[in-house]
């Protein structure tokens, strides 16, 4: 038995704008919603770092 894919009823779960310049600049909007499939976090580190420091090789 298959579970139905989230309805998209409009809701939003994140809004997320980035700045890497002190406000100067923003990155376009992304918006997250019940019905994009994004893959599981598979760490308890929140947020997941992505920096070349801390990126798994």
């Amino acid at each position: 038995m298959s579970t139905p894919p989230p309805a998209d009823d409009g809701r939003k779960l994140l809004t997320l704008r980035v700045s890497r310049d002190s406000g100067q600049t923003w990155s376009p909007l992304v918006e997250i919603t019940p019905a994009d499939d994004l893959p599981p976090v598979t760490t308890s580190v929140w947020p997941p770092c992505q920096c070349p420091q801390h990126r798994k090789p």
